[in-house]
């Protein structure tokens, strides 16, 4: 095992214990800081990466358990006003995360 393998892995560890709204929020982050984190973040890619998230994060629970998770995790999201024009994908990212850390 390659040592971002390991890496990986031990992410994954630790995110399993998270609420399931906390670990959507980190796996939309990951996805935008992962694909041209310097672009300017849009509502298309911030959906398509919710849209990757919940098939990878919120696909393995029951409807009821989906939809609560996803409710928390919209719920969480940085208000518009609060987030500066032209923010990048990876500026985005971390706001994400800082949102995902309130869920925990």
């Amino acid at each position: 095992m390659t040592a971002q393998q390991q890496a990986d892995e031990h992410l994954r560890r630790s995110r399993q214990d998270l609420p399931v709204a906390a670990q959507l929020l980190h796996v939309v982050a990951d996805l935008l800081s992962d694909y041209q984190p310097e672009q300017p973040a849009t509502t298309t890619a911030l959906g398509m990466a919710f849209t990757a998230a919940g098939s990878e994060i919120l696909a393995k629970y029951p409807r009821a358990v989906q939809d609560h998770a996803l409710d928390r995790a919209l719920a969480a999201l940085p208000n518009e006003a609060n987030l500066p024009i032209g923010i990048t994908g990876g500026e985005l990212a971390l706001h994400l995360r800082k949102a995902a850390g309130s869920l925990t």
